[in-house]
């Protein structure tokens, strides 16, 4: 906590000189984009937030986080290069102190990376495409879920109906219009005239039967 109030400090003290670029304690470091990151809670945070959270201040090109042997408390630490020393800058007076999860406190710095024995800054380059394809399917995932909790109750009740419905009310959409007494009235107006056929018929048939008795 000593070492994020001491660079919160100077950052505070120059503000209020009103100290130019090349007078700020920055400028010392003008020959490295790395950046220390301190107090990482390692039991809920993976390299890819930490380059998530960074991201906002510039592009990350290379990260080597250390949480393969937790310290005391459960933090680690990373060594994260930005592609220029403008956001180094950035990302120190604006991310250092910020809580994180487990109210961690992250310590952002400047720093000298030096690689040790066989490594090579390349073995800690940081692979957007398989970021970029990780996070696409864990979109995916999310949106697939939102879209089946807002989707409409109703919806397959409707696409029922809609499978049972016959073809003559989907050829004719104007059926919904018609005056449902129109086909009983035509109904009726059949059924008199069959009545009054077949009346006549029962008419003409027993005067045939009268004159044949005469």
């Amino acid at each position: 906590m000593n070492s994020i109030r001491k660079v919160n400090e100077i950052n505070q003290r120059e503000l209020a000189q009103n100290l130019s670029y090349t007078q700020s304690w920055h400028y010392d470091y003008r020959d490295t984009n790395y950046i220390y990151i301190g107090n990482i809670p390692i039991n809920s945070m993976k390299s890819i937030d930490i380059i998530t959270i960074f991201s906002q201040y510039g592009i990350p090109s290379h990260i080597h986080f250390f949480d393969d042997k937790p310290t005391s408390g459960g933090n680690g630490f990373a060594f994260l290069k930005y592609e220029n020393f403008k956001s180094c800058v950035l990302a120190i007076d604006n991310l250092n102190g910020i809580e994180v999860l487990e109210g961690k406190r992250l310590r952002v710095d400047h720093t000298y990376y030096k690689l040790r024995g066989s490594e090579h800054e390349d073995d800690y380059l940081i692979d957007y495409k398989n970021k970029q394809q990780s996070e696409s399917k864990q979109l995916r995932s999310i949106e697939a879920k939102v879209d089946d909790e807002l989707r409409d109750p109703m919806e397959d009740f409707n696409n029922i109906n809609t499978n049972t419905t016959t073809s003559s009310t989907i050829e004719d959409p104007e059926d919904e219009f018609k005056d449902p007494m129109e086909q009983f009235l035509k109904n009726k107006s059949t059924t008199n005239k069959v009545s009054k056929s077949h009346h006549h018929r029962h008419k003409h048939n027993h005067r045939k039967h009268s004159e044949s008795r005469k």
